[in-house]
């Protein structure tokens, strides 16, 4: 999703998640390992390398990574992942906001296009920036973790995802040639993510896009103006007249 992710897969190179630079994973190792659960924070070091930090830290391939957790019977995944996700189809006017090009309120932070390969048990995804300044580490923390919760419900593959469709024909949007296209949405405290599936006639047609928008900042009320604008108003707001003075008077030796 950004230019330091990292990329966790099994031993034949399937994909099965991404964590951001620095970015911690949750090793499980079996009952009669003795070590329990452990999390360890991760540096990367180019596309195919990460290191673990912390005491017992080391350089890592990725796939010598998986093997040696396939060997132990260990079982990884991120450290950080949203609690009570949930997808639901798109409600009405919301399939307005999956456009590659459309920024409603300019609050689109981009968009994740991937797909499953040939055999269709493969997950390649490529990000797209809009280049807005909302791409933060922050948001790059939460997407991993929106895409994590998206792909254990529907997209593990090409199969689970044309089954998910099929089991909630309410989501079917518009139509292609070679396709039918899915819509859902999951949302957070700050941010929604539309998905989109298109489930090909033939396997190749098969993808998936996900648009990534932050959630806009609450309207105040028309009777409720901002600070700045009421001292704006005011500064605005012509003077009263100023009164003159009037002569000054004595009586008596004394000012008046």
């Amino acid at each position: 999703m950004s230019d330091k992710t990292i990329r966790f897969i099994t031993s034949d190179y399937k994909e099965l998640f991404n964590i951001p630079d620095g970015g911690s994973i949750k090793i499980t190792y079996p009952p009669d390992d003795g070590r329990g659960t452990i999390t360890r924070a991760c540096k990367y070091r180019d596309d195919y390398h990460f290191e673990t930090l912390g005491r017992g830290g080391d350089m890592y391939h990725i796939c010598q990574f998986a093997e040696i957790m396939e060997r132990l019977g260990a079982k990884y995944e991120p450290e950080q992942q949203l609690k009570n996700a949930i997808l639901a189809p798109l409600s009405p006017g919301e399939e307005k906001l999956c456009t590659y090009n459309r920024e409603e309120g300019n609050t689109c932070v981009g968009h994740v296009a991937g797909d499953f390969g040939s055999s269709g048990d493969r997950y390649f995804t490529e990000w797209r920036d809009r280049k807005n300044g909302r791409n933060t580490s922050e948001f790059q923390t939460e997407l991993h973790s929106a895409m994590y919760a998206i792909r254990q419900e529907i997209i593990k593959d090409n199969a689970s995802m044309l089954a998910y469709c099929g089991n909630h024909p309410e989501a079917l949007l518009d139509s292609g040639d070679n396709y039918k296209r899915y819509g859902f949405k999951l949302e957070t405290d700050t941010r929604q993510y539309f998905v989109n599936c298109y489930t090909g006639e033939y396997m190749r047609d098969s993808r998936l896009i996900v648009y990534a928008y932050d959630k806009p900042a609450p309207v105040l009320e028309q009777d409720q103006p901002s600070v700045l604008k009421q001292i704006r108003d005011a500064q605005k707001a012509p003077k009263p007249p100023r009164k003159a003075k009037s002569p000054d008077k004595k009586k008596d030796g004394v000012e008046l």
